[in-house]
């Protein structure tokens, strides 16, 4: 008997026009458009008012993520949506980016410090210490330019900006210094802290001098 009903179905289903196969693909993907629309909106809303907070302005777009940009405390400043840096169960990241001069022409890669990256430092892999106990126990930073970087993290106020705007990880490169945060920026009261953190990197990275000694030449 249910063998007959089901048939009697697919009976009358068949008499359908073929365009009502075409209904739920449709819905579906009206959909998704309406969800993306809706976040969006959202990430927009939550960016005027980061903005507004800062002083800069919201560049909206379509097919790359959209930003917040402008002169913050008188360096370029671009904020943006990024992929994750590392495995954490957030795939929507910050970045904030500033131009800088680097005249010491300087790399660096800063990171938040985990359990894998104190077994390869107890296996005798090398870092560069800034002698901030809470800093160095927090971070792990790369860099070839060890005594250059210890002078540009020499600032203690610097180091509490940046664990203050709980920033993730930083990398600097050539005339660009990207920072990262591990969730997408919701608040802000909160957005100005890794503005003006990255910022003031920028400015102890540029304020660096050559410290080359004079060759003497003796006849």
């Amino acid at each position: 008997m249910r063998a007959v009903r089901l048939l009697n179905a697919l009976e009358r289903l068949g008499e359908f026009p073929a365009e009502v196969w075409l209904i739920p693909p449709i819905l579906i993907l009206l959909g998704m458009a309406t969800v993306g629309w809706l976040r969006r909106s959202s990430l927009l809303r939550r960016y005027e008012a980061i903005a507004e907070r800062t002083g800069l302005s919201v560049m909206p777009k379509i097919l790359n993520p959209s930003e917040v940009r402008g002169l913050f405390l008188d360096r370029q400043l671009v904020m943006s949506i990024t992929g994750r840096r590392r495995q954490t169960f957030r795939k929507r990241w910050t970045r904030v980016a500033v131009d800088l001069k680097n005249p010491e022409s300087i790399g660096l890669h800063m990171w938040r410090q985990g359990t894998i990256d104190r077994l390869i430092m107890s296996a005798g892999a090398t870092e560069v210490l800034v002698d901030d106990p809470e800093f160095d126990r927090r971070f792990v930073i790369q860099s070839r330019d060890e005594a250059l970087v210890v002078k540009i993290f020499g600032n203690r106020e610097l180091l509490q900006l940046i664990l203050s705007a709980d920033i993730d990880s930083v990398q600097l490169l050539t005339a660009q210094l990207h920072a990262f945060y591990a969730r997408s920026e919701r608040d802000p009261e909160h957005a100005e802290l890794p503005f003006t953190a990255v910022t003031r990197l920028a400015e102890a990275i540029d304020a660096l001098e050559p410290d080359y000694k004079p060759e003497i030449i003796r006849t």
